[in-house]
């Protein structure tokens, strides 16, 4: 009840907002999900399952690690990082959930069952999931249609109130383009109702990618990846992360310096900026 009662008072939307930069359509599509599934809005019997896209160094890691830090007090337990360019080979599914009896190294178990045994409930970033083996792949289409994991012991986990987020940066230049065009069009919009004196003028920097081009730009690209609609089918949301604007760049600029100047005065040393 007091857990609830806090969530009320501190939304998840607002307690990202207050680490993320900028991101806000992708802040408030996890925010969402996260709470319809919490609501009983989703199949119960299913794990909650996002795939981000978009270039690296936008938030994508950090926004998996404020979900965490909201759902888990224990962080180190509560967050499961894998990083899934360590299992492009076909062997390598045996790191993934530990090898069957009578293999090397079947007694030591996979790297991703020990720690979901540790936490079922876990937050799971599977990190450049693009660069996994489609082997590996089915493994996570059965953890994510069942919501649960059989690893190479034959014992089954149940995680279906875990929360997995792959990551991605198949499609990035596209939605880049897609948003630089976006922000163009606002900005011109934005002028020529300053210029009439109108109302409402929409920043630059608040722009939302469209249904037609995600049916018609990414989903064709994501299925010539993938190979598989079936992976697909069981995201349940797909969540583009935007380059940053001119004033979210000088934000990080600010955010970064001051982290660094406080390190500074943790020596007894000044720094100005």
């Amino acid at each position: 009840k007091h857990k609830a009662e806090e969530r009320r008072r501190f939304p998840l939307e607002r307690r990202l907002k207050e680490h993320i930069i900028g991101q806000e359509g992708a802040i408030n599509t996890v925010a969402s999900a996260i709470r319809r599934k919490e609501n009983g809005w989703y199949d119960e019997e299913h794990p909650l399952v996002f795939l981000f896209l978009g270039s690296s160094g936008i938030g994508k890691t950090e926004l998996a690690k404020q979900v965490a830090r909201y759902m888990h007090k224990d962080i180190k337990k509560g967050f499961i990082r894998m990083d899934m360019s360590e299992f492009q080979e076909k062997h390598e599914v045996a790191k993934f959930i530990g090898s069957p009896p009578g293999y090397v190294g079947h007694e030591e178990g996979g790297q991703l069952t020990k720690l979901l045994r540790a936490c079922p409930n876990a937050v799971v970033l599977f990190d450049e999931v693009d660069k996994a083996h489609p082997d590996v792949l089915t493994i996570m289409l059965q953890l994510f249609d069942e919501g649960r994991l059989t690893d190479g012991k034959g014992k089954t986990i149940e995680c279906k109130d875990a929360i997995f987020i792959m990551t991605s940066n198949v499609a990035s230049d596209e939605i880049a383009q897609h948003a630089l065009q976006l922000r163009q069009e606002a900005e011109q919009v934005s002028r020529r109702k300053l210029a009439d004196n109108l109302e409402d003028v929409q920043k630059s920097d608040d722009i939302k990618i469209s249904r037609q081009f995600k049916e018609s730009v990414i989903r064709p690209i994501l299925k010539a990846h993938f190979r598989r609609d079936e992976f697909l089918g069981r995201i349940n949301e797909i969540v583009y992360f935007l380059p940053f604007c001119h004033s979210e760049l000088l934000q990080l600029v600010s955010k970064e310096l001051n982290f660094w100047a406080k390190k500074v005065r943790e020596h007894n040393l000044y720094s100005y900026f």
